[in-house]
């Protein structure tokens, strides 16, 4: 008899995975194939991963039902799923899961899904033009091409510059997100392009173009299995014969590789109290700038809603969310907080003193839209926040595009990564804008004046790559260290509890532990949660780090390679 283990497309326990099933006789099956098992009283997909001669539980093991649409992914998606399982501390099933979603249960058969050999490598080119360079290797390629980008509205901005290109994205349906990557893989060319979700299809591409690396929107940083796209690809340059190019246009902070310069009409404007105009938040001579420009104009402002806040100007008072309590935003007619989503009625008074003004915030973009139609209304205007779609969305021909506060494009980050995001940010702007013939303002506080001036040049953001390294050193802060990142639930005690057991293995490793550090604006019906940093010179070896946390995932989230690093 032949027996099978495999691994269910369906959640499971971290260490609960796998199951073995019995062969019979007829069908012969291999590791990588698709197969129909029952499973708790019902059929359910599943993925081989090992064939076995015996199995321990040969008494009590059920028949394999059958294949699943004759699929059968190449052996080094497997070796990727137990490699990606080690390295996340999930189980396999989940990992499966993720990968492939709700299969379709009477699909169409599919096959063996083939590719050519070729020879795995990695390399990466940093350019001004990173869109236009990877759109053009796209079209030389030949053979599957993967590309992965680290936002839908790239990746639709780059299906319509690929021909005959098609799109794999997570708020597809899970029929047409089956029948998108089965049509590609089963096809021997063709350019399929993909958000991390599509990741996993690394080993069936014979080239895989990454867009962006410098973008940490690749690292799944919120739920579970935590990946990254970018480490994808790189483990299957090495071990699953993918060619893998990357195009970028900043080099991460421990390459020593230059930045390109990016050449372009680009000011900064510093933001000053006098230099006020009708329209909040846009300095005077900006607004003239405005005017005067003969091309399209954007105006970037990275707060929604009315005011960022509900803010007593008498006391400083601020209304937070009920769920949550991060402080909300005021919308037209609502308050909503921006971080779990929550809207609610807005606060008609100030809780702490009574007072009824509270506008005291920075001003959101609908009273700057209202202020343009009254003062303005003669001159179009394109309005955009950070949300991605609507901030990565084309941008027109020899427009101009003004950011109210530059500061915000770092996103809502801890300090200590803030200028790193805010420099790869400006520069991934910059280069946009330079792509259509445009011309940048930003305005900015004194404070980031002279780094953004200088951040878009070779010179200038080598300067600054050596002060944030030096400042990261002298901190204990990657990229002159290893940090491992653990998320506990509970109380302090149950946080100080976990730091005692894993203190022993840590310093043995040469690692220290840092914290515990309160996590900001927990939901009020779940647990509080705490960081814990784990700290390790940086020649200590991935796989001693596997064995040190691999026995602490029970009571804690691990992240080997943290995004960031006090959520």
């Amino acid at each position: 008899m032949i027996y099978v283990r495999v691994v269910p497309v369906l959640r499971t326990p971290a260490g609960i995975d796998a199951f073995d099933y019995a062969v019979p006789d007829g069908p012969t099956y291999a590791v990588g194939d698709l197969v129909w098992v029952p499973f708790r009283r019902r059929k359910t997909p599943a993925l081989v991963i090992e064939m076995l001669v015996a199995s321990p539980y040969a008494d009590k093991a059920q028949d394999v039902t059958g294949a699943y649409a004759g699929i059968r992914l190449p052996e080094s998606s497997v070796r990727l799923l137990h490699w990606l399982c080690e390295w996340t501390f999930a189980s396999k099933s989940t990992i499966a899961l993720a990968w492939l979603r709700t299969l379709p249960k009477r699909p169409a058969d599919i096959g063996p899904i083939r590719r050519r050999e070729t020879k795995g490598r990695m390399d990466a080119m940093w350019t001004a033009d990173a869109d236009r360079s990877l759109i053009e290797a796209a079209k030389n390629a030949g053979g599957r091409v993967l590309i992965l980008t680290p936002w839908l509205a790239s990746a639709k901005r780059l299906a319509d510059e690929i021909p005959d290109s098609s799109l794999l994205l997570a708020e597809q349906a899970d029929g047409m997100f089956f029948d998108r990557w089965t049509d590609w893989a089963s096809r021997p060319s063709g350019v399929l392009i993909t958000t991390r979700v599509g990741s996993w299809l690394c080993p069936i591409a014979e080239t895989v173009l990454l867009h962006l690396p410098e973008q940490d929107d690749h690292k799944q940083d919120e739920l579970n299995p935590r990946y990254d796209a970018r480490r994808i690809a790189a483990w299957c340059a090495q071990h699953a014969g993918t060619e893998v190019r990357a195009f970028g246009v900043t080099p991460p902070l421990a390459s020593d590789e230059p930045a390109p310069d990016i050449e372009l009409p680009y000011e900064i404007a510093i933001r000053n109290p006098k230099g006020y105009s009708p329209i909040p938040m846009i300095q005077a001579d900006v607004l003239n700038t405005i005017r005067s420009h003969e091309g399209p104009r954007v105006i970037v402002h990275p707060v929604r809603g009315v005011s960022a806040r509900f803010t007593c100007r008498d006391c400083g008072w601020q209304a937070v969310c009920e769920r949550c309590e991060f402080p909300v935003s005021q919308e037209i007619n609502a308050a909503a907080c921006r971080r779990c989503g929550w809207t609610g009625s807005p606060p008609l008074s100030c809780l702490s003193c009574g007072g009824f003004d509270l506008g005291k915030s920075i001003p959101g973009i609908e009273r700057l839209k209202s202020a343009w139609a009254k003062h303005e209304r003669d001159i179009p205007v394109e309005w955009r926040t950070l949300v991605v779609d609507e901030y990565e969305a084309t941008l027109s021909q020899h427009a101009i595009v003004v950011v109210t506060d530059a500061s915000f494009l770092s996103g809502a980050v801890e300090d200590i990564r803030r200028d790193e995001r805010l420099v790869a940010a400006v520069r991934h702007l910059a280069s946009r804008v330079q792509a259509v013939g445009g011309r940048l303002i930003l305005q900015a506080s004194e404070h980031h004046a002279t780094l953004l001036e200088t951040c878009v040049t070779t010179d200038g953001y080598r300067a600054y790559r050596d002060r944030e390294r030096a400042l990261r050193e002298s901190f204990g802060y990657p990229p002159s260290v290893r940090l491992v990142k653990a998320l506990v639930d509970g109380n302090a005690s149950d946080a100080s509890r976990w730091i005692e057991t894993a203190a022993p293995s840590v310093k043995t490793a040469g690692g220290e532990l840092r914290g515990p550090y309160a996590v900001a604006y927990r939901p009020r019906r779940r647990k509080a949660r705490w960081v814990v940093h784990a700290v390790f010179p940086k020649t200590v070896e991935h796989r001693r780090l596997m064995a040190i946390f691999q026995p602490l995932t029970k009571n804690a989230i691990i992240d080997l390679d943290p995004i960031a690093f006090f959520r």
